[in-house]
């Protein structure tokens, strides 16, 4: 799992699975990890392979972290399986999720191992990725 942290956002990534056994981990990471103006959080989903309720309660939890300061949980490149849970859970409707191109090597910014230490810093000022919303009635 890997923690991002941007001026104004947390990107996480790099979780394979998100369940029972990692659900609480990932909400207290990112609780340490929200300081400063980072108000939104990306979720990014390209690798999860399995996603069950604690996961999904999760999500919701994080939700509500970034709601709070007047931020958005985005979801986004969800794979096929973590997409069809989404929908079957209504979730979808609930949760905003996005399509969004992998950013360069060297836009890369800095951010955190599974152990909350800052691995291989980076500056903060690189352009966000274009994002293209899906529509919440699809």
């Amino acid at each position: 799992m890997i923690i991002e942290r941007d001026l104004d956002a947390l990107r996480i990534s790099g979780v394979r699975e998100l369940n029972a056994a990692n659900a609480f981990v990932l909400e207290k990471m990112v609780s340490a990890a929200r300081t400063g103006d980072a108000k939104d959080i990306e979720f990014d989903l390209s690798e999860t392979f399995a996603l069950d309720s604690s996961g999904l309660g999760a999500l919701i939890a994080l939700r509500n972290a970034a709601d709070r300061p007047g931020g958005v949980l985005r979801l986004v490149n969800p794979t096929p399986l973590a997409r069809r849970i989404l929908e079957l859970t209504r979730l979808h409707r609930v949760l905003e999720i996005a399509q969004q191109e992998k950013r360069p090597a060297d836009q890369q910014s800095e951010y955190l191992n599974e152990a909350g230490s800052t691995v291989s810093p980076r500056p903060y000022s690189f352009p966000r990725a274009p994002v293209s919303l899906e529509s919440a009635a699809a």
